[in-house]
């Protein structure tokens, strides 16, 4: 059986080189809370607010239209990491929720999940000028974050950290229940870097010290690749991702330029919390290895 490599925006498709299920495969999550984009016009604009219509009314008139001011309007990509176990788990949290859904969920092995075309919008970071869903698409990377750590695990209330050392790696404890939810079968999900003895990341970001495991290297590998389907498809987001030229790294906290910057970023560099009740946010978190996905968009580098 051929596995399935495109993405979807207004009908049209991309390869990625890289496994992707869609909303409509077997297997497949369905944006719980699609929104329609205030400047697109291909769409019923009772569809652009609350609450969530049922699925069949969430029509795109014209394809070709819509696809041009796709083009026209969207320019950021924002990674998010979920605080999950898996992408399994991100979509039980998403559709618990009243508003809430993402484009993409990337999860632990790898699987790209796209779970609405790119035309519609998902209320994931609405960023400090409340304008971060009008402009960007969205993806949520499986990562526990902090609350793999049982000291400040509150939402899962860990008992003992996540991850434990194997034969010199870091993986990740994943109930059985998100294991058996994976595409790869027996899947281990291991820490793609680790930090000294500890394992874990900690670095400062918009005033929070985020303790946290990598991501996996099947994550890394796919990430690059949505990346440049992406762009493909949506040109005005560029291949880049923020830059500090005098420090020679991608800053963790949000960025000034946030809402006019074109290309790659975090939820943090978007959302520092400085919007009329907006939160502060941290996310794809202290571990992200910035560097690397720079050098492979910029050098063409697969990995």
């Amino acid at each position: 059986m051929t596995t399935n490599q495109t993405i979807v925006a207004c009908g049209r498709t991309v390869e990625i080189d890289s496994p992707v299920v869609l909303w409509h495969h077997t297997r497949g999550y369905t944006c719980p809370h699609p929104r329609g984009r205030r400047l697109c016009t291909q769409h019923d604009p009772q569809l652009n607010g609350a609450p969530t219509r049922e699925h069949s009314k969430y029509d795109i008139q014209d394809l070709d239209t819509a696809y041009e001011e796709l083009q026209q309007f969207v320019y950021q990509f924002v990674l998010h990491y979920d605080v999950c176990y898996s992408s399994h788990h991100c979509h039980q949290v998403l559709k618990d929720s009243t508003f809430k859904g993402s484009h993409f969920y990337l999860d632990l092995d790898g699987t790209v999940y796209q779970t609405c075309d790119l035309y519609w919008k998902t209320n994931t970071a609405p960023a400090d000028d409340r304008q971060g869903n009008e402009r960007a698409v969205h993806v949520e990377i499986a990562n526990l974050s902090w609350q793999a750590l049982a000291e400040e695990s509150d939402l899962y209330h860990a008992p003992k950290d996540l991850y434990r050392k194997v034969r010199g790696r870091w993986q990740l404890d994943l109930p059985e229940k998100y294991q058996k939810k994976l595409r790869t079968p027996d899947f281990k999900a291991f820490a793609s870097r680790s930090y000294g003895e500890r394992g874990y990341f900690s670095r400062n970001i918009n005033g929070r010290r985020v303790r946290m495991w990598d991501f996996t290297e099947e994550q890394y590998q796919a990430l690059i690749h949505l990346c440049r389907g992406i762009h493909q498809l949506l040109p005005n987001i560029a291949l880049k991702v923020p830059y500090d030229k005098k420090k020679h790294r991608t800053p963790l906290s949000k960025i000034k330029n946030f809402a006019t910057f074109k290309g790659i970023l975090g939820h943090a560099h978007i959302q520092g919390g400085s919007g009329d009740g907006v939160k502060k946010k941290y996310d794809p978190g202290s571990a992200f290895n910035w560097g690397r996905l720079r050098r492979s968009l910029a050098g063409g580098a697969k990995g």
